[in-house]
């Protein structure tokens, strides 16, 4: 997602310039039984029609975006936080149908985040060391406990003691996570008490080999939000920014 978005105080509209303002689009023509090419420059569109304008730069809050879409959705509605240096605005981003452009509007939201939650691929991880019992001999037992020991240490574990690998394509407020080195050390190191040397040099190979991207060893962590109605903001900010908005303005 781009990190800039330009707002018109006057009219209080919203553009997010992109690599992709100047790509063509293109309509079908029944007569010809062909589609035909049209040139589009969707910046200089928003530069005419808001000319004399007085407009500002509002910057994306990294790590803000929230969405119940997936990345590949091209019907979605998004929001995340944009600001001009001294207002932070909850911006939402959408598109209604897919021959049309996303669209941004300031909305009287705040984005609430949750505490994220932190999950074991139990079932996935089940299966995977059921699969590789033939490399490693664990038996169905041993790797019950095993799993039972593995979300016990992860309830217990702070997310400073985590590695991001990587975010899930189906839903944006979820990533995967692989314990880091020195956590993993101390993981293996409770298993001792049930585990024999060689069950515990078999568990590291088993752990090193299933810690990328979603592999069944990383952690499934969810970051919930919800939207909280601000019945005034949107108004409020909106007057005081066409009476008295000094941040970065300059006309287009």
């Amino acid at each position: 997602m781009e990190n800039i978005i330009i707002r018109c105080l006057q009219c209080n509209e919203l553009f997010c310039p992109t690599e992709y303002d100047t790509f063509p689009s293109y309509s079908y023509d029944r007569e010809t039984d062909d589609f035909i090419e049209i040139e589009c420059d969707d910046l200089t569109e928003f530069k005419d029609a808001h000319r004399n304008h007085d407009t500002v730069k509002l910057y994306v809050v990294e790590g803000s975006f929230c969405s119940q879409y997936a990345y590949w959705e091209p019907i979605r509605e998004d929001y995340f936080l944009a600001s001009d240096g001294t207002e932070i605005y909850t911006i939402r981003r959408y598109r209604t149908h897919i021959n049309r452009p996303l669209k941004y509007q300031i909305v009287d939201f705040e984005i609430v985040f949750g505490k994220p939650i932190v999950k074991v691929q139990e079932a996935d991880l089940k299966a995977q060391m059921i699969i590789d019992s033939k490399i490693y001999g664990f038996s169905k037992e041993k790797i019950r406990i095993f799993i039972r020991l593995y979300r016990s240490f992860i309830s217990r574990i702070e997310l400073e003691d985590l590695e991001e690998t990587g975010f899930s394509f189906d839903n944006p407020m979820v990533s995967y996570a692989k314990l880091k080195d020195r956590v993993k050390e101390e993981f293996l190191n409770r298993c001792k008490s049930i585990f024999d040397e060689k069950e515990i040099e078999s568990l590291r190979c088993f752990i090193d080999e299933n810690s990328e991207y979603n592999d069944v060893m990383n952690v499934e962590i969810t970051k919930p939000y919800y939207l909280k109605p601000l019945l005034t903001r949107l108004q409020n900010s909106y007057e005081d920014a066409n009476l008295n908005h000094t941040i970065h303005k300059h006309s287009i």
